[in-house]
């Protein structure tokens, strides 16, 4: 593969026949060769489809769905990963090349032993910042369910450095998922948007195949291990701690409480851009009509908006931050459209003593200025 990308670039008639050579030798080939076989053909046929010649890419469509046939219900037959993925990374100017690598290295995940999955899942990180949406959200999932699969009660050091070298607009991507991953629950009825997420990021998270039981759990576990050892600052960390802690699921909310005692206790709750996060998590963007109605982010959850009341009440920046201030304590006293029912009637003491702590709060910061303590 190496030869043939250095070399000149064969013609559409030469690429044919060595396709056409391809496809007989696939179709005759039995089971237990096809592993081997597939580390040559599955490559350059892919490659292939940078050709605009139309019998080079039927040619190309006959051997994909030939593999399709014979590979998708046999987890145990390898496909070649590695070079799939340097294609993916070389073949910037061909998207049909890109788009259908992209498919080939998902399946390739599922099929690689635990450990070359795990070693491999952090490389991916590389530059995905940079890639066209759809593939981004391809990418992460892929990841997160290594993570999930294999770092869900440990998490090697090796491995841990790789995740932790992962920076820039790369790091902030991966973090915000793997928050939209902790703030995701199974809807009620199997319909409908998760708290705390918009329909589109909730298909971001899922690939529109929900997530849960085992799975979850064990992908948030592996999360909150992996961000552990990326070792990021409080400010970053702390929504994803504070959110775990939360969870409905008992080994989540315990293994997030306790990095959240650990790993935030200098966290800076009067920084604007945290509480800022913060205030969206709790009021959402429901009602913010310029956006598109899979793009409204619904409040998070009951449990979860208590917790972030409390945290409100010791932010003197939470207190200047109008109007989110304002909308978080009518939604405390006088609930929501979404929420008034629940809210309103399981913690309704809790939620209006901390909504008139904020109130109070509100009001010595506009009398008082900055001078006040709290």
């Amino acid at each position: 593969m190496a030869e043939h990308s250095t070399s000149a670039q064969p013609s559409d008639t030469e690429t044919e026949v060595m396709l056409d050579r391809m496809l007989t030798r696939l179709a005759l080939a039995d089971d237990s060769k096809l592993e081997q076989l597939l580390t040559k053909i599955l490559p350059y046929s892919i490659s292939s489809l940078s050709s605009s010649s139309p019998s080079v890419r039927k040619l190309v469509m006959e051997i994909l769905t030939h593999v399709n046939k014979r590979v998708k219900h046999r987890l145990e037959i390898g496909l070649p990963v590695l070079e799939l993925w340097k294609i993916y990374c070389e073949a910037t100017g061909f998207p049909m090349v890109r788009n259908f690598c992209i498919v080939y290295i998902e399946m390739c995940f599922d099929r690689l032993p635990a450990e070359e999955k795990a070693n491999m899942a952090p490389d991916l990180l590389v530059n995905v910042s940079k890639l066209p949406t759809q593939h981004q959200d391809i990418i992460l999932r892929i990841i997160l369910k290594v993570i999930g699969e294999c770092h869900s009660s440990q998490l090697d050091e090796n491995i841990g450095v790789k995740y932790k070298s992962c920076d820039g607009k790369d790091r902030q991507l991966f973090v915000e998922f793997c928050l939209h991953t902790i703030l995701y629950q199974p809807p009620s009825l199997g319909v409908g948007c998760p708290a705390g997420l918009s329909m589109a990021q909730s298909d971001r998270i899922t690939g529109k195949l929900p997530l849960k039981g085992d799975v979850l759990l064990k992908r948030k576990l592996g999360i909150l291990n992996v961000i552990e050892s990326m070792q990021l600052t409080p400010m970053v960390a702390y929504p994803i701690y504070l959110a775990a802690s939360s969870d409905s699921q008992e080994h989540v909310a315990k293994r997030g409480e306790d990095f959240l005692k650990r790993k935030t206790a200098g966290v800076n709750l009067d920084d604007p851009d945290l509480i800022n996060r913060l205030f969206i998590l709790f009021n959402g963007t429901t009602s913010v009509e310029s956006l598109p109605t899979d793009f409204r982010v619904t409040p998070v959850n009951n449990t979860l908006r208590l917790q972030l009341m409390t945290v409100f009440c010791r932010s003197v920046a939470a207190a200047n931050a109008f109007p989110s201030a304002l909308q978080c304590i009518f939604s405390c006293i006088y609930g929501t459209a979404h929420f008034f029912p629940v809210f309103c009637l399981t913690v309704n003491n809790s939620v209006v003593y901390c909504s008139l702590s904020c109130c109070l709060i509100v009001l010595i910061d506009v009398v008082f200025g900055n001078e006040s303590t709290v």
